[in-house]
């Protein structure tokens, strides 16, 4: 079988900022949000323009754009895409309050340590 089984987000969001109208700050933000969604399992889940809806509502947030009334003409299942916006806004609360260093040493303190080799 012959081609991509897995297709960004990135065009249908292009598709979408052109019926929106230009905003380059808005497709910058939703663009790298998008980014950031293919750390979690997003784009196994759900298909690229839910993908893409989910991160341009997130950015309009952030960016405080009122298109309510262009979302609620989209032929989309919102609550779907509201699941796509959990998953990714539950990804930044993870960043936000991650340890890394705690994480290591804890990891670390799982590991076997290794057995001193028998003396001749």
């Amino acid at each position: 079988m012959a081609g991509n089984f897995w297709q960004s987000s990135h065009q249908p969001l292009l598709t979408l900022i052109q019926d929106v109208g230009p905003d380059d700050q808005l497709l910058t933000l939703a663009w790298r949000i998008i980014n950031d969604s293919l750390r979690t399992d997003v784009c196994l889940l759900y298909p690229p323009y839910q993908i893409a809806i989910g991160c341009l509502q997130i950015a309009c947030v952030i960016l405080q754009k009122d298109l309510k009334s262009w979302f609620a003409e989209l032929n989309a299942d919102m609550e779907k895409i509201q699941e796509i916006a959990r998953y990714i806004i539950n990804l930044y609360e993870l960043w936000k309050t991650y340890d890394e260093k705690k994480e290591i040493q804890g990891l670390l303190g799982k590991m076997p340590k290794p057995k001193p080799a028998p003396s001749r």
